[in-house]
């Protein structure tokens, strides 16, 4: 157990008092003899040493005996235990034998020889007094600290918090992106539109067609994906070569970029070669000359056979079309030793002239002087000296297949090159024949059919080791392994299925779904999609505009819009509206007010400012949607849009569509409470257009039995609303008021909404006989009005008794009440 609490000052004060009266005693003592007041210090001594060690041992139960560990005691009760331990008694010069001085190593007691005890106890009980107050300072100092720092992270994490949801996911990289969707589970916006959108849409808009035009938005597009810009650059480049008119153009726009690509590659390599050794601007032979001597090792190029078709090789892949009618002369002597060269490379010249995509730089073939013909492209096949890239060359002049593991390094680019050039020999430069697009649908389906293991390294984690149908060890587009590549991407877009690459690069990463836009865009506008139409896998860019303007705010889908044809513009301007009911809000479509004018909102000021329509646009677009949403049942949509749609009489019909519902006869509470807010939402907006119109009646120049049939189902609702809500003398006023049963008395218009209301007459009976039952067991009605309700109710039954059917609870209270009147 431990012991009880010690107030530290009391004993303190206790124990200074005991000392002195043994001082009193001890001075009247003999001199000779030893001082009473010695031995009762020495015992003082003594028990503030146990009581020390008492206090310091509590816990030792958990500790073992040597009392509390000393990183677990107080500052002050360590002070306090090395006092006590270095407390000692010893003669102090200059005093008698009788009274011993007193020291402590750390006190001031050694300053002044001569201190009495009783000074040395105040001194003590002062410093203690002091250390106490210091150290509780210390203690309100660092409790302040920490609750300032608290206080501080916290009001920081709240701002963090604000800052990260009002920045837009693009700008704080892929990772981000991520996060944030996989945050978002609902069905609301699920980013901010990029920045870069709008001026691409402008661009777009407002100037022509042109090279420069496309290189503009592709800045900016790069610029909405900074983790892919370089790649997705590449993408565009390939994009720029191909937007053509027709199909044959489209491939050879993709030729001219694979041979300008390699051009650009081995300018490259070349220049940043140290044992290159060129000079001024070399010529493309000079380039091709220090391009072989890298790649063979080799100080002497050409030296060999295997050389000078290398060369020759590397000039068809570079599109050097000038080079290849040079090369015998150039590669001479050594070129003396392939007899079949010059027949190789004029024809091969001549097929990389005819696939020159219009508008680029072609060579003259005028002062070419010998002509070379089928002969000799035979004689080239069957020559002996069988090489890869000789190989290569004839099979592609023949427009045979040729299996490109026995070409050394070969690249999925080689491969595609080589297959576009077939595409185009088998159909002899007619790309609008059988054979072109039979051969160009074959090649798109072997590239989109191969696993992604041949063009992206990080499928596999490191470049790919099976080849694209015989050709083993390619290497596909320059990439890193640390991410997904768009290689698969630039494949689809060189083999032309520009559908299937925006399809696949705006599934690979999210980021990259604006870009996919974009391209979209620029291929409609280009009229690369209709050239394309019969070969290609259709692209719906409207709804691909939609749906991914559809992640964004209203007022951010909207801009979008404009780049639409005013058919698709309409289509989607009504999915908008009519998107899970929040597009008719009233900041879209405007106020109205309770004389049913509206302010006109934000669908109708984008319309007018952006010029993409005027007033008569936005009333047809409401009335349209407004028709569209009564027939999906988004009845408080389309009561707003008819009405801004100038459509009052349909309105009327809405009205009185939704008085019908079944979910007025339903138990409310049996509804879940989605279906109960929805129904209370309705119901505000039937009460309210229904006092619109009937402020308006002549204004909105409405038929009087329309008008007279939904007041009529509007009063039965009422009526019931009362009767459920246990209010009877306010149902039975509204019965009485709108005549819900017509009578003999009645106006003789009242049948005419006979055939309309008759499904609610069953209900307006039941309710009815349950307030007469009420009134009559309540007294609430006189007698004789009572007869005569039940009278006129007979009445009105035994007319109709052929059509109308009650329910036994309500013929045996009807029956009741006849009995009891």
């Amino acid at each position: 157990m431990s012991p009880p609490a010690m107030d530290v000052k009391a004993e303190g004060l206790r124990q200074l008092e005991r000392t002195e009266r043994l001082l009193d005693v001890g001075s009247s003592m003999p001199r000779g003899a030893r001082a009473p007041v010695h031995k009762s210090l020495e015992q003082l001594f003594g028990e503030a040493r146990v009581r020390s060690q008492t206090i310091g041992s509590i816990g030792s139960g958990a500790f073992g005996t040597s009392g509390l560990p000393r990183l677990l005691q107080s500052p002050q009760a360590q002070r306090l235990e090395e006092q006590v331990a270095d407390f000692s008694l010893t003669p102090a010069p200059g005093v008698g034998a009788g009274v011993g001085g007193l020291t402590s190593t750390g006190g001031q007691i050694d300053d002044h020889p001569s201190l009495g005890l009783k000074e040395f106890f105040a001194l003590r009980h002062e410093r203690v007094i002091l250390e106490t107050v210091e150290e509780a300072q210390r203690d309100c100092l660092r409790s302040c600290e920490r609750h300032s720092f608290e206080r501080i992270q916290a009001d920081w994490e709240d701002a963090k918090a604000q800052i990260l949801s009002s920045i837009s996911p693009q700008r704080m990289g892929p990772a981000a992106v991520a996060l944030a969707l996989q945050g978002n589970s609902g069905n609301g916006p699920v980013s901010a539109a990029s920045p870069q959108d709008g001026p691409i849409i402008d661009l777009l808009l407002a100037e022509p067609m042109s090279q420069q035009l496309v290189q503009r938005v592709a800045q900016l597009s790069c610029a909405s994906c900074p983790a892919y810009r370089e790649e997705v650059m590449e993408c565009w480049n390939i994009l720029g070569q191909e937007l053509k008119s027709t199909p044959g153009a489209v491939t050879c726009g993709s030729i001219w970029y694979l041979q300008t690509r390699f051009a650009q590659e081995v300018k490259d390599l070349v220049y940043h070669s140290a044992d290159s050794h060129l000079g001024g601007i070399p010529d493309t032979w000079s380039l091709v000359r220090a391009w072989g001597r890298i790649i063979f090792n080799t100080a002497n190029f050409p030296s060999t056979t295997a050389h000078i078709w290398y060369a020759a090789f590397v000039a068809a892949r570079a599109g050097f079309v000038s080079l290849l009618m040079e090369l015998p002369q150039r590669a001479a002597p050594c070129s003396d030793r392939c007899p079949t060269l010059r027949a190789v490379c004029t024809l091969m010249a001549q097929r990389l002239q005819s696939t020159t995509p219009a508008g680029q730089p072609s060579p003259d073939f005028a002062a070419v002087s010998q002509e070379v013909d089928s002969a000799d492209l035979l004689r080239a096949d069957l020559a002996e000296e069988s090489n890869g890239f000789h190989d290569v060359l004839v099979s592609l002049l023949l427009g045979r297949s040729f299996a490109f593991g026995r070409l050394p390094e070969a690249t999925v680019e080689d491969w595609i090159w080589y297959r576009l050039h077939s595409v185009h020999i088998s159909a002899k430069g007619d790309d609008q024949s059988p054979e072109f697009s039979q051969q160009l649908e074959a090649f798109r389906q072997q590239a989109a059919s191969l696993p992604p293991s041949h063009y992206d390294p990080a499928a596999t984690g490191g470049p790919s080791t099976s080849g694209i149908g015989s050709m083993e060890g390619s290497v596909p587009f320059a990439a890193t392994a640390s991410m997904q590549t768009l290689n698969f991407v630039k494949v689809l877009l060189l083999t032309a299925q520009f559908g299937r690459a925006l399809q696949q690069l705006a599934s690979q990463d999210r980021s990259l779904r604006g870009v996919s836009l974009h391209m979209a865009l620029v291929l409609q506008r280009a009229g690369t999609l209709d050239a394309l139409a019969g070969t290609d896998t259709p692209l719906n860019v409207s709804a691909l505009l939609c749906d991914y303007a559809a992640n964004f705010s209203c007022r951010d889908q909207l801009p979008y819009f404009r780049a639409l044809d005013l058919p698709d513009r309409v289509q989607a301007l009504q999915k908008l509206l009519l998107r899970d009911g929040a597009g008719a809000s009233d900041e879209l479509l405007g106020y109205i007010d309770g004389n049913g004018r509206h302010r006109p909102g934000l669908l109708e000021r984008t319309l007018q400012e952006d010029g993409m329509g005027d007033q008569a646009e936005f009333v047809d677009l409401c009335a349209r949607s407004g028709r569209q949403a009564c027939q999906q049942g988004q009845y408080r949509e389309a009561i707003r849009l008819l009405h801004l749609g100038r459509c009052f009489s349909e309105v009327l019909h809405v009205l009185c569509r939704c008085l019908r519902l079944p979910i007025w006869r339903e138990e409310v509470s049996s509804a879940g409470g989605a279906a109960q807010d929805e129904a209370a939402a309705l119901a505000q907006d039937i009460q309210r257009f229904f006092a619109i119109y009937e402020r308006n009646l002549d204004r909105y120049a409405l038929s009087s039995q329309v008008w007279g049939v939904a007041r009529k189902l509007y009063g039965a609702r009422m009526f019931h609303a009362f009767c459920d809500r246990g209010q009877p003398e306010a149902a039975l006023d509204v019965f009485d008021r709108e005549q819900l049963l017509p009578s003999s008395s009645g106006p003789s218009n009242a049948e005419e909404y006979d055939d309309e209301v008759w499904a609610e007459y069953p209900r307006i009976v039941s309710d009815y006989v349950r307030i007469l039952c009420h009134a009559a067991g309540q007294g609430t009605v006189a007698t004789y009005a009572l007869q005569e309700r039940v009278r006129q109710l007979q009445s009105f039954l035994a007319v109709r008794c052929t059509r109308l059917v009650l329910d036994q609870e309500t013929s045996a209270a009807l029956a009741g009440l006849a009995r009891c009147c």
